[in-house]
C-alpha cells in the first residue's frame, strides 16, 4: 500500500477489525463516531437524539467499511486459495470475545430478574435465548415468549454482527471467483433488494433487527459489504479522490443528522445505503490524518466495536443498579452521555485486559492445532 494514499499514524494501537493490517485512520475516526451515534438509537437522549435522526445509517457505514477492510486484509490470501474456514475462524475469533462479554451481562441481568421475581422471561425462555446466542445465532421467535421478535433479545445490536458474519462467509467462499462481472451482479441484485425492502418497510429506520424485516437486514449487508470490496479493488486500480478529514467528518455527521421529512425518509435511507455511505468510504480511505487528530481517530476506532456491542447491556445494567440502590438516573442527553462514557471506558479497558489477550490466546491455539495436525499427517 502506497504511503501517498494510505492514511496511517503510529499510535501503538491496531485497527480493531483487522489486527496487524495497515490502518486507515480516517475510517477509524468515522467508525468511532458512528458507534457512539448508534447509542442514541437505544438510549433515550431527548433533544440530542433528535439532532441525529439518521443515526441508524451508521450500520450501513459499518457494513461498507467491513467489506473494504476485509478485502484489504484478507482478499489476496482468499483469492490465492486460503481456506474460507480459516478466514471464518479468524473472523469469529475477532468478534466473539467482546460479543460474549455483552451476552454474559445480558444473561446475568435476566437471571437476576428471575431470581428476584421481577416480571420478565421465564427460565425456559432465558435458557433458549442463551443457547442460541452462545452459538452466535439469532433466536427463532416461535421458541420464546419475549423479545418482541428480536433476533437477539439480550443484545439487540448483535443482529448486525450476525449478518456481517453471513456476508463474510459468502465472501470467504466466493473470493477466488469474484470477478468484476460477478461482483457487479451481486451489487445490482443487492441494490434492488435494498430499495424494495427499505421502501416496503417505510418508516422503519435501519431495518434488520427484527425477524419481521430480516430480509432488509440481509439485503443491506450484502450490498454494503460487497460495495466495500468493490471500493477496495478500485483503489488498487486507480487513484481515488480523497477529502481532508475536516471535510469528511462533518459530511458523515451531516448525513446522519439530516432532518428529512417523514414522507421522504425511506427514499433518503435508500440513497444513503446505496450511494452516500459507499461514497464517504471512497472519499475517506485516502484521507491523510496525523498528529493529535490521528491519535484521537485511532483511539475512537479502537473503542468502536466495544462501544457498539456493549452499550445496550451496559445501559440495562446501569438501570438495574440504579433501581437497586434507589437512585434516579438522569434523563435525556445526560443519560445518553453517561452511557456513552460508561461504554467507552468499558470498551477501552476491555480491549486491553480481556479482548486482545483472549483473541491472542485463541489465535495461538488455532495455530498450534494446525501445526500438530500437519505434523501428524507428515508422520
Amino acid at each position: 500500500m502506497s504511503d501517498s494514499t494510505a492514511s496511517r499514524v503510529d499510535t501503538g494501537a491496531r485497527l480493531p477489525m483487522v489486527d496487524g493490517a495497515d490502518r486507515f485512520v480516517m475510517l477509524d475516526g468515522l467508525r468511532g463516531v458512528a458507534a457512539f451515534a448508534v447509542i442514541l438509537d437505544h438510549v433515550p437522549g431527548g433533544w440530542l437524539g433528535e439532532l441525529v435522526p439518521g443515526r441508524y445509517l451508521s450500520v450501513d457505514f459499518f457494513f461498507v467499511l467491513s467489506g473494504f477492510v476485509l478485502a484489504h486484509a484478507y482478499g489476496k490470501r482468499l483469492e490465492a486459495g486460503w481456506s474460507p474456514w480459516a478466514f471464518m475462524t479468524a473472523r469469529v475469533i475477532r468478534l466473539y470475545p467482546m460479543y460474549l462479554a455483552a451476552l454474559v451481562i445480558g444473561l446475568g441481568l435476566a437471571v437476576l430478574g428471575l431470581m428476584r421475581g421481577w416480571v420478565g422471561p421465564g427460565w425456559a425462555d432465558v435458557a433458549t435465548v442463551a443457547a442460541f446466542s452462545l452459538l452466535f445465532l439469532p433466536t427463532p421467535p416461535m421458541l420464546v415468549n419475549f423479545g418482541g421478535g428480536a433476533l437477539y433479545p439480550f443484545n439487540g445490536p448483535a443482529w448486525s454482527l450476525f449478518f456481517e458474519l453471513v456476508a463474510n462467509t459468502v465472501y470467504g467462499f466466493i473470493a477466488r471467483f469474484l470477478s468484476w462481472r460477478v461482483l457487479g451482479v451481486i451489487l445490482v441484485v443487492g441494490a434492488v433488494a435494498v430499495a424494495f425492502t427499505v421502501w416496503r418497510l417505510g418508516g422503519v429506520g435501519g431495518p434488520g433487527w427484527l425477524w419481521a424485516h430480516v430480509d432488509a437486514g440481509l439485503s443491506r449487508v450484502m450490498f454494503d459489504f460487497f460495495a466495500g470490496v468493490a471500493i477496495y479493488r478500485l483503489r488498487g486500480q486507480m487513484k481515488l479522490p480523497a477529502l481532508p478529514w475536516w471535510l469528511v467528518m462533518p459530511l458523515f455527521i451531516a448525513v446522519i443528522a439530516a432532518q428529512v421529512p417523514a414522507e421522504w425518509r425511506a427514499v433518503y435511507d435508500i440513497a444513503a445505503g446505496l450511494v452516500i455511505m459507499p461514497v464517504l468510504v471512497t472519499l475517506a480511505c485516502g484521507s491523510q490524518v496525523s498528529g493529535a487528530v490521528g491519535w484521537v481517530f485511532s483511539f475512537l476506532g479502537l473503542m468502536s466495536y466495544g462501544v457498539y456491542v456493549l452499550h445496550v447491556p451496559l445501559f440495562a445494567a446501569l438501570g438495574v443498579a440504579a433501581s437497586m440502590v434507589h437512585v434516579q438516573l438522569p434523563d435525556g442527553p445526560v443519560l445518553a452521555l453517561l452511557v456513552a462514557l460508561l461504554a467507552g471506558l468499558c470498551a477501552w479497558a476491555g480491549h486491553y485486559l480481556y479482548d486482545q489477550p483472549l483473541r491472542k490466546w485463541l489465535s495461538g491455539k488455532v495455530k498450534r492445532g494446525k501445526t500438530q495436525a500437519t505434523a501428524g499427517e507428515a508422520g
